[in-house]
């Protein structure tokens, strides 16, 4: 009865149900990762901030990945499948993972990533210059210590000579948001946000600001909108989630990779520095364009060529009609 009240309910109705859910897991998700934190580690809630604070010891970080493991699983990933489980018979349908992509377009969605990244720099080093009018000095002071707090952990994270912990970290960093963010954010959000509006473009560029929004590294606002964008028009033109998620996994996977090998000496220091002004190669900003408007009008032209089940589409159709 539940259910299918919801499921006859207006779309900002059913968002709001996705956020009261998001909450409840996560207030569910802290206090387990905090009980089995001091079970395992001994670490209780007031010595969390301390582990922060010293990312040198290898078992602050080795807790930090513990929490930021279980918080990926519990907010990203559990809710999604509870939300289309209340909207839909079929979750997966409701998500969009219930085709799986042609192998063509997981090579194009490959090279939509790696052709990106001259882009993603130059927004990157756009993004850091920001500053806020004097009179909001406190707010830039906060954001920019949020900013290097994010870096700090993160190079922590990454900061490894181990193969087994860049595996940890693949899995950590490459796979959890991969899967999660794209069933929350696009997934869930992108296609309520649809409905409710009835304009895909809309839809996905206010998927895509809520989903740089809530990494909650301004510096990096601008890059992370665009990828977010990105991932949008992905699942848009394909109707797979598979593809932004594979898409996601190689953009955040490479990230990964290339910090263990400059750690190792194997390749340069400056490879996020291609295409900004800093290393002198702007020119290939204009490439990334040209490629990515190539590629992506080719995972455009290829939307109507996907095998889609009838009976899945009609069941998916009512149910948007019946919430109208």
């Amino acid at each position: 009865m539940y259910r299918q009240a919801l499921r006859e309910s207006k779309p900002s109705a059913q968002l709001l149900f996705t956020a009261l859910v998001i909450i409840i897991c996560g207030i569910i998700v802290m206090v387990l990762s905090i009980a089995l934190g001091w079970l395992f580690y001994g670490v209780n809630l007031s010595e969390m901030q301390n582990l922060i604070q010293d990312t040198s010891n290898p078992k602050n970080i080795s807790i930090l990945k513990f929490f930021q493991t279980f918080q990926s699983i519990g907010v990203f990933i559990i809710p999604p499948f509870i939300v289309a489980w209340f909207l839909h018979d079929h979750p997966s349908v409701f998500l969009q993972y219930h085709r799986k992509p042609e192998f063509k377009s997981i090579l194009l969605v490959t090279a939509i990533i790696f052709f990106s990244n001259p882009l993603i720099n130059w927004l990157t080093e756009i993004n850091s210059k920001l500053s806020l009018p004097e009179w909001m000095n406190s707010v830039e002071i906060w954001m920019q210590n949020s900013e290097n707090q994010a870096n700090q952990i993160t190079e922590a994270f990454l900061s490894t000579s181990s193969v087994t912990t860049l595996f940890t970290n693949i899995a950590m960093i490459g796979i959890l948001p991969a899967v999660g963010e794209e069933l929350l954010f696009r997934g869930i959000i992108q296609q309520l946000f649809k409905k409710k509006f009835g304009n895909a473009h809309a839809a996905i560029w206010i998927s895509a600001i809520i989903f740089s929004a809530l990494h909650m590294q301004f510096f990096g606002f601008l890059p992370r909108l665009i990828l977010g964008a990105m991932f949008g028009y992905m699942l848009e033109w394909s109707g797979t989630l598979w593809l932004p998620m594979i898409a996601h996994f190689v953009n955040n996977t490479t990230a990964v990779i290339a910090y263990y090998l400059m750690q190792k000496g194997l390749i340069g220091s400056g490879i996020d520095k291609t295409g900004t002004w800093s290393d002198g190669s702007f020119y290939l900003v204009i490439v990334s364009i040209v490629f990515l408007f190539a590629l992506f009008r080719t995972l455009y032209l290829k939307r109507d060529t996907l095998s889609v089940c009838p009976s899945e589409i009609n069941s998916f159709d009512t149910q948007n009609n019946q919430s109208k």
